[in-house]
């Protein structure tokens, strides 16, 4: 299994979102697991908002420090997508993809 894939998992992302790349920064002493939303986000976004929605575009890149990985400092970063509201035209940014899954952490 890809270590893409396996990271995925172990995040628990589901359909809606995936690690589109796992590296190790040995010079920082880090992972870093960029994510991204599959098209499987926008029918769960339509059924959230109860409208339906759309991709409108991409934010700036963030970063979550997320728990470690062998001990090292594990970083996901993803250009979290807007979408955009079928009944009024409203422009949001989604919600990143573990927010509220954990009390202390991302």
């Amino acid at each position: 299994m890809p270590p893409e894939q396996t990271f995925g998992q172990l995040l628990g992302l589901g359909k809606a979102w995936r690690v589109v790349e796992a590296r190790f920064e040995p010079e920082s002493s880090t992972f870093l697991l960029k994510v991204e939303e599959t098209l499987a986000l926008w029918p769960e976004e339509s059924v959230r908002a109860g409208t339906p929605v759309v991709c409108h575009d991409h934010v700036e890149p963030m970063q979550w420090r997320h728990l470690n990985v062998f001990n090292k400092e594990c970083v996901i970063v993803c250009a979290l997508p807007r979408g955009r509201r079928g009944d009024d035209g409203r422009v949001y940014r989604v919600t990143p993809p573990r927010e509220g899954r954990s009390k202390h952490f991302t």
